[in-house]
């Protein structure tokens, strides 16, 4: 799916997410793991930035921070994984190592309106590079059949972070707008918004519900925030 964006930003097509437009040139996989690999991580990254020189982007990244936490938590990753790194010229996105580039102009422009920049964090933990592993002896996939599967890590992310939100008591109707808002036209690789909004909310209710049964009958449990009870999609 195309989006548009703010001058100075790219979504790399994917507004919380990487490229998945296919491997770098020059490289060949052997596999569908490193086939997804070099889709996912082997573009060029943003320009990385320290947060020393942006004090105010770097005190809305601590908030964000917190959240982080919670969310590598709930999900049992170790709490190394899905680290925050300050960025230009992007919206967020997650390299082979876990790593989450989170742009500054976008950091800024939703300081205000956190569920837009959790929900942005949820869907890249959503991606879980660990998981790559999964392909490993499958053969590369020709070109259908990769956008097939990009079209199912898109999901299994955006669902993750539907859930993601609802888990931290936020609504998920303002990721829902900005994925609307940023829709520019039909892409092979991903779903319409209005097609990614339904999954988001899919996820967000199944959990929604969990939490207010963990609450209603167990509250001493989800004040432990026991590691793992999100559970592994």
């Amino acid at each position: 799916m195309g989006y548009k964006i703010s001058p100075g930003m790219t979504s790399q097509l994917n507004p919380f997410g990487p490229d998945w437009s296919g491997p770098v040139k020059g490289t060949e996989a052997t596999s569908v793991a490193e086939q997804v690999e070099d889709s996912l991580f082997g573009k060029k990254k943003p320009p990385l930035l320290d947060e020393d020189d942006f004090p105010d982007a770097a005190e809305v990244l601590a908030k964000l921070e917190k959240y982080r936490r919670k969310l590598v938590h709930m999900i049992g990753d170790p709490e190394d994984e899905y680290m925050l790194q300050l960025a230009d010229g992007t919206i967020a996105m997650i390299d082979k190592n876990g790593m989450i580039m989170v742009g500054i102009r976008f950091l800024m422009k939703f300081k205000d309106n956190f569920p837009v920049l959790v929900g942005a964090i949820g869907h890249e933990i959503g991606h879980r590079p660990r998981r790559w592993a999964e392909y490993k002896k499958a053969k590369p996939l020709n070109m259908t059949e990769l956008q097939k599967l990009c079209r199912y890590e898109e999901t299994r992310a955006d669902l993750f972070a539907g859930r993601a939100l609802a888990e931290l008591g936020m609504s998920c109707e303002p990721m829902i707008r900005f994925l609307k808002d940023m829709e520019e036209g039909p892409h092979p690789e991903y779903f319409p918004a209005k097609m990614r909004a339904d999954v988001i909310r899919t996820g967000y209710k199944e959990q929604a519900s969990k939490v207010k049964i963990r609450k209603n009958l167990w509250p001493e449990l989800d004040k432990l925030a026991p590691k793992s009870h999100i559970g592994d999609f």
